[in-house]
């Protein structure tokens, strides 16, 4: 049985040493060879260093200690299994870990006809290598006092950690709370109000990043090509973009597939980027058209040869779809805990329930949707195992139950026309005699009467649910003093009595 006062003995002497360049006596380590993988610097290595003893380690007695070079990363700790030596587990237990010298004691004994003996510190020790890149050695020794002396390895290089890159979309300046990475639909200019450059009507302000989004290991590269290429659909059009207040535009003379804008800007000299390890170049921009239509951007950077070695590299290719529609605004559903009864606020673009769910960041703590349909008698549900309810639209009002607790309230955006696109009629939601799950079709807030305006005569029972409490709208027809508001992108209950329709004003 081993005895805790050896090892304490042992290990003590060992975190005594001081390393010195002093002639050995009689080392017992010899040739020490180091292999580390992955060898990025900032990155968790895993390392096998290999050296020949020239004396035997003794189970329990002798010990290992191995110093890492300043600027790598050792934990305090370490478990089962985190070191081998020979293939052999050692116990964490007894291991020391003073500053970089880690020491332990063999789980076996070994002697010289076991050479050369490895020592692996596996993925799981979480060494982490300098961030400084270049040659580097350890020092290894055995603790055969007093005869201890440290043996400076063979040199192991760390190579500089080269991230990969993206280009990134934050529609944060217009849409704050969006999902990340959805592209919300563009504007298009052509109708009244929409054709002033810069108007508000039509602009979609993002800002567009250039950044480096996976650490990984490659070669630096100094002098990347950036450019941009926009894919367009219709045949004849007018794109406008415009990146930190500089202009570029195509008209239908210049349309050719693809259509390619090479931006230079003074962050960019003539064109070219270095590329650091973290690095993140950010542009305010704006997308105009001139009709609505389906169009493509894409995004590119390429290393040169002289930068990546054997030839030139194209670091970036990303392509990213959206579409431009016509009369397109944005209305916003504010979100709370547990159960939320809304409405969409905006004729949809799409009613797939799915691409609706595509703006909403609070989508992983959504639970279920659920819908009452009066004509039918019948509910649709969307999650809790259920897909009855596939498309989410207007006029309708939903139960929307989220988690709790979240990590905090959302907006959901949706993106759609105030009133139907011609040819069709404006808006008509049919209603049945009864308890009916009706929508508020509206961007901004209204008097319950000006909305039911048709059903002014029989003033049906209204009932909405904010923040976990049941609301009930009365008419207030007299006392003007009190209004009751519909609030856009709530849902409401309404007790209709008769078969009929509500006509959005």
């Amino acid at each position: 049985m081993r005895k805790i006062i050896s090892i304490l003995v042992t290990l003590g002497v060992v975190l005594g040493l001081t390393i010195v360049a002093a002639v050995p006596v009689a080392a017992n380590v010899t040739q020490p060879q180091v292999v580390v993988d992955p060898n990025c610097a900032c990155d968790e290595g895993a390392y096998n260093i290999t050296f020949n003893i020239t004396a035997s380690l003794t189970e329990g007695l002798s010990c290992v200690c191995i110093e890492f070079p300043a600027g790598t990363g050792v934990p305090a700790t370490f478990a089962n299994g985190d070191i081998l030596i020979n293939g052999d587990s050692v116990f964490g237990s007894e291991v020391t870990v003073d500053g970089n010298v880690v020491c332990f004691l063999p789980p076996a004994h070994y002697d010289t006809t076991d050479n050369p003996i490895l020592v692996e510190f596996t993925s799981k020790a979480d060494i982490v290598n300098p961030c400084v890149p270049g040659l580097y050695t350890l020092f290894v020794w055995t603790c055969r006092a007093p005869d201890a002396t440290p043996v400076e390895s063979a040199k192991y290089l760390i190579v500089p950690a080269i991230s990969e890159y993206a280009y990134v979309f934050d529609f944060g300046p217009t849409y704050p709370g969006i999902a990340e990475g959805f592209v919300p639909p563009f504007k298009a200019c052509g109708q009244d109000g929409y054709g002033v450059l810069n108007g508000t009507r039509w602009d979609t302000v993002f800002n567009l990043t250039f950044a480096s989004v996976v650490v990984g290991c490659a070669p630096p590269c100094a002098e990347a090509d950036i450019w941009f290429e926009l894919h367009a659909c219709p045949e004849a059009e007018v794109i406008t973009m415009s990146i930190d207040g500089e202009w570029f535009t195509l008209d239908a003379d210049d349309m050719v597939d693809p259509v390619t804008l090479e931006y230079i800007e003074y962050e960019i000299d003539g064109g070219k980027m270095t590329l650091t390890t973290s690095m993140a170049v950010t542009w305010n921009s704006t997308l105009h058209f001139s009709s609505p239509g389906d169009y493509e951007i894409c995004f590119y950077a390429e290393c040169p040869a002289v930068a990546c070695g054997a030839g030139s590299a194209l670091i970036v290719d990303q392509c990213v779809p959206f579409t431009a529609h016509q009369w397109k605004d944005a209305g916003k559903i504010f979100i709370d805990e547990k159960w939320n009864l809304i409405s969409l606020p905006l004729v949809p673009f799409d009613t797939d329930i799915d691409a609706l769910l595509a703006s909403f960041a609070g989508v992983d703590d959504l639970i279920s949707i659920w819908h009452y349909d009066r004509c039918a008698d019948a509910w649709f549900v969307y999650g809790n195992g259920q897909s009855s309810l596939t498309d989410m639209e207007d006029g309708k009002s939903y139960w929307l139950r989220m988690d709790y607790p979240m990590a905090g309230n959302y907006t959901w955006w949706v993106w759609g026309t105030e009133k139907p696109m011609p040819p069709a009629s404006p808006a008509e939601y049919p209603l049945c005699l009864g308890w009916n799950m009706f929508g508020f079709t509206s961007l901004t807030d209204m008097d319950v009467d000006l909305y039911l305006w048709n059903w002014a005569a029989v003033e049906p029972v209204v009932y909405g649910w904010t923040q976990g409490e049941w609301t009930v709208q009365g008419w207030n027809m007299i006392d003007w003093s009190v209004p009751d508001d519909l609030v856009s992108g709530q849902g409401y209950w309404g007790a209709f009595p008769a078969n009929g329709a509500i006509y959005v004003p």
